[in-house]
């Protein structure tokens, strides 16, 4: 039956590979011997592509290119299906056990995730300093900022934190962000953390990864040389659009602008093969003004640099006050932003993940839901996440003088949030994708972590997959019965 051979390349990522493909042996067998009864995943999406459909199941990242028929028979009757061809849906998690709640299946890999199971890593997001040389309006910090810093006391206490969260168990790496305020106001104390925590992995026999969230303006020979070189693998720059636009947002505290102060930074790190990425902050007032810092970059011969573009997002009065708050009007939706992106990803040479890496599950989605991830701050006080620095009542604990790590309630209060107990999340075909989505956001929007920030009918991610499946779907190599 040739309707059955226009299925294509099927992929499958690497890590989810043993687990489907081991025990779909098993249970396949199972019914083949015993007519144990199949049905579709609760995870496949479809989307029709001219007179194919692609079919993706989120819950494995498996992708097929199938027919109307194939499809109905998917649907409602798999027992039509040849043993060959569904041995195949099988192995890719597009056909299941009539009694197999994936559910389970997810909860078990959110968990693993979640507590590092199979140890892969300790992270490490560090605000070396609240100060900083900018005066950003939509700032989180608004304008009385703190100024604490790190200083090399307090360093040394975080490495002994360092060392005993990387030698109790057996992971393979450690990765370190720089983060702020401005972190390279305190680019001595940078130095010193890094070439600290770089020395113990090399004794430890790990791999060290750093990384640098910056706004650039003090990037210089000395600091390239010092400490972008040797110690950080990515750095991130971020800039408001055109030079008329930025220079009235990215500001110094004396109102001048630095617009052409980045410019010549970024041929810095261009001209000195630093990897880097450009962010864009969009909100409604800048939309519009990206194309002239394109035509700026490409007169530098730097078209070829990483861009992103990043939401600005909107302020809560009760949680940073009326100077950060009053910049909310300005700011893009979730669906306006992704209306945006998605119009201008092309035109502004926008870096998306990669095609291997767009459908693979995440199950857990960032730091905050993750045993060993920490954020800390200047006092030496953790978060969970670094939207919620500086905010005392988020902080989840704090190292002590002897470099030992203690949690308070709030630890638990965060840690708990399982995205299976949220009515919106328990059985969405997006789960997989998103693990529940961002808590910060989350208690932004409705004021808790233990719900989803998602607002009616997944929006944004119902966008993001028809992106994935599109670009998924124009890789796809057909194979026709007589190429088989």
């Amino acid at each position: 039956m040739t309707h059955f051979q226009v299925i294509t390349q099927l992929t499958f990522p690497k890590h989810l590979n043993i687990l489907y493909h081991s025990s779909a042996d098993v249970v396949l067998s199972m019914y083949m011997k015993k007519g144990v009864d199949m049905r579709s995943s609760h995870y496949n999406i479809y989307k029709k592509r001219n007179s194919k459909y692609i079919l993706l199941n989120t819950l494995t990242g498996a992708v097929a290119r199938i027919d109307e028929e194939t499809k109905s028979l998917l649907e409602k009757k798999i027992n039509k299906i040849p043993e060959n061809i569904l041995k195949m849906f099988y192995d890719n998690g597009f056909v299941v056990a009539d009694d197999c709640d994936e559910r389970k299946i997810l909860a078990y890999h959110f968990d693993r995730e979640k507590y590092n199971v199979i140890p892969k890593g300790v992270g490490y997001t560090v605000a070396t300093t609240y100060a900083c040389n900018l005066a950003c309006p939509y700032c989180y910090e608004g304008p009385e900022k703190d100024t604490e810093t790190l200083d090399n006391k307090k360093v040394d206490i975080l490495l002994k934190n360092i060392e005993r969260n990387l030698s109790k168990r057996d992971f393979k790496s450690l990765s370190i962000t720089l983060y702020g305020g401005e972190p390279l106001l305190a680019y001595r104390q940078c130095v010193h953390l890094m070439k600290g925590a770089s020395a113990i992995c090399n004794e430890q026999n790990k791999e060290f990864k750093g990384d640098l969230v910056t706004n650039g303006v003090l990037i210089n020979e000395e600091i390239l040389n010092t400490l972008l070189k040797p110690y950080c693998d990515s750095i991130q720059i971020t800039m408001d659009g055109g030079r008329e636009t930025h220079d009235k947002r990215r500001i110094r505290k004396d109102g001048s602008g630095t617009y052409d102060i980045l410019l010549d930074v970024l041929e810095l790190l261009w001209d000195a093969d630093i990897n880097f990425t450009l962010k864009f902050n969009v909100d409604r007032e800048n939309a519009d003004t990206f194309t002239d810092l394109l035509e700026d970059l490409k007169e530098r011969g730097l078209m070829n640099i990483k861009k992103t573009i990043g939401r600005i997002y909107p302020a809560d009065i009760k949680k940073f006050g009326e100077g950060c708050a009053s910049y909310t009007e300005k700011c893009f939706s979730i669906e306006e932003m992704t209306e945006y992106a998605n119009k201008v990803r092309e035109q502004l040479d926008i870096t998306g993940r990669s095609k291997k890496s767009l459908i693979i599950p995440r199950y857990s989605p960032c730091t905050f839901d993750r045993d060993d991830m920490y954020v800390v701050d200047p006092y030496l006080d953790l978060y969970n996440c670094w939207e919620f620095l500086g905010q005392k009542d988020k902080k989840v604990g704090y190292i002590d003088e002897n470099g030992k790590t203690v949690f308070n309630y709030e630890f638990y209060e965060q840690m708990s949030r399982n995205p299976f107990k949220f009515a919106e999340c328990r059985d969405c075909v997006y789960l997989p994708m998103c693990g529940g989505g961002c808590a910060a956001e989350a208690y932004f929007e409705k004021g808790t972590y233990h719900s989803s920030p998602c607002g009616e009918g997944n929006y944004s991610l119902q966008r993001y997959m028809e992106q994935c499946i599109d670009i998924l779907g124009e890789e796809m190599v057909s194979v026709s019965s007589e190429e088989s």
